[in-house]
């Protein structure tokens, strides 16, 4: 155990952590060799070191490559950390040597993306301009696993049922209902008409995949209204998607309210009057305990705040 923690602390370097992640990712010897500009030899030689200074096998051979094993799948994580740490330091030590501010890394459910998140980076570009921001946009589970790594600072959207963990922390913007939503002209959206369930899945859909915050509050939603899921339907959380498939045919889809009285005014697309039970939570934000993003001046958080704030005035 000594050797190890001496090994670990004195005698890995980084471009061991580099062919732990390359290999991890590749998968190939001859791939990551060629990715990292060495020769095959030198680095079998390399893992060869690596794994015996550690006492286990890093990774083993299989038909389709290489796959780390539990050791290894263990120094990879602590890889991973390691050198989005060290490219983090990077990036803090160009914004002090150039009056920049550091990269901020926004993940956002597709739904927030939208509109919520748009209004609130042009606030937040006015307030500070030489401000760099990225944004992942993925499901809430993608976007947990990016969090915890380091790769996210925090998270927009609805926030989920339960916190996933205890080392998170959650503010909620504000409430916004779920509706069905079709085109214009669709034969449930037509004057006071008022769909029955029965009459809702006899149509075509667009549902949100099993993975979503949203799909197994709507199933239940089904249930309780005395009917079966609809057979004939589509599964995406992409905007984009849903859009262009409603506009082109006859199915119906869940969207938030703030996006449908949208796209209502815009007259793209035509509310249904069925009542809908509140299905999701709040939307709102997500970060790591202790990583708030409510710090420094003119912050991303409070201009997501802001930008909440002024979209729901208008609606």
């Amino acid at each position: 155990m000594a050797k190890l923690d001496w090994y670990i602390r004195a005698g890995l370097k980084l471009r061991h952590l580099q062919v732990l992640v390359a290999l991890d990712d590749l998968r190939h010897q001859g791939k990551v060799a060629t990715a990292m500009n060495v020769t095959q030899p030198a680095l079998s030689r390399t893992l060869t070191d690596l794994q015996a200074a550690m006492g286990h096998a890093l990774f083993e051979r299989t038909g389709r490559g290489l796959r780390p094993t539990p050791y290894g799948e263990c120094l990879i994580r602590h890889a991973r950390k390691v050198l989005q740490d060290l490219s983090e330091a990077g990036e803090e030590l160009h914004a002090l040597a150039t009056g920049t501010s550091r990269k901020i890394r926004v993940g956002v459910l597709p739904a927030s993306a939208g509109w919520l998140l748009p209004k609130a980076l042009m606030l937040f570009k006015q307030a500070s301009p030489k401000s760099s921001i990225m944004v992942r946009e993925a499901t809430m589970d993608v976007l947990l696993g990016e969090l915890r790594l380091g790769h996210l600072d925090l998270i927009v959207g609805t926030l989920p049922s339960q916190l996933a963990a205890t080392n998170l922390e959650e503010k909620a913007l504000f409430e916004d209902a779920t509706m069905l939503v079709a085109r214009n002209g669709h034969p449930l959206a037509r004057g006071e008409c008022k769909p029955t369930w029965r009459q809702l899945v006899e149509c075509p859909w667009v549902l949100p995949p099993h993975d979503s915050l949203l799909r197994q509050p709507l199933l239940t939603a089904f249930e309780m209204n005395g009917v079966e899921p609809p057979i004939s339907f589509v599964e995406t959380l992409s905007l984009n998607v849903t859009l262009a498939y409603l506009q082109g045919s006859d199915a119906i889809a869940t969207l938030p309210a703030s996006l449908v009285h949208k796209y209502a005014e815009l007259g793209t697309l035509a509310p249904l009057r069925t009542e809908m039970p509140r299905l999701v939570r709040p939307v709102g934000l997500l970060w790591l305990r202790g990583h708030s993003p409510y710090t420094g001046d003119a912050t991303f958080a409070e201009c997501l705040e802001q930008a909440a704030q002024e979209l729901f005035i208008g609606t």
